[in-house]
Formats: C-alpha cells, structure tokens, sequence
C-alpha cells in the first residue's frame, strides 16, 4: 500500500477498494464509493474510523476458488475459470450465495 493511501475490503465480494491520498481528502460522511470488482455501492458512515455499508449489493453469484480462494462473479452454471490463478472448476452450486439488491 502506498504512502497515503488506505485499503478497504469489499463487504461483497471482498476484494480490496485502494482509496488514493486525493480521494481520502475530499471523502465525506454519506459519500458513495464503487466497488470496481463487483460494482456494490458502499456509503462512507464514518471517516474516523473510515466504516463503510453497503447500499447496493452488486450483480451477481460469486463462489471462491478452491485453488487460491479468491472471489469470482459467476453468472451460469458450468465450468469456471478463476482470473487470479487459472484454475478450472465447476462450482458447487449448493453453496453459492446470491447477493443481496
């Protein structure tokens, strides 16, 4: 991470929002921030701590890979292939979870 900046993890999908030193700066309580992976909408609660909730739950199944456990956006039934690692898979549909709207 770099000097400036703060990391946050997606309630969603997990993965990591990197809000920059600009960002951070002009970051307000009620703003709106975008998840990149899964586009959830989080609202900035508090700035001190930094909390967020999510307001919108994004698009979408996701299901972890069972290789390297990251997070995926599935939209169909059938063999994945995870972006991070490369490994194919075919999910077990039981435990996908549907995101809340």
């Amino acid at each position: 991470m770099e000097a400036g900046s703060r990391e946050l993890e997606c309630p969603v999908c997990g993965e990591i929002l990197a809000l920059e030193e600009d960002v951070l700066e002009v970051l307000n309580e009620g703003d709106l921030l975008e998840c990149e992976a899964c586009s959830a909408v989080v609202e900035v609660m508090s700035l001190d701590p930094l909390e967020i909730m999510v307001v919108e739950g994004g698009h979408g199944f996701f299901v972890d890979c069972p290789r390297c456990e990251a997070a995926i956006e599935v939209e169909e039934e059938g063999p994945v292939v995870c972006p991070e690692c490369g490994f194919t898979f075919r999910p077990d549909w039981s435990d996908v979870e549907e995101e809340e709207e």
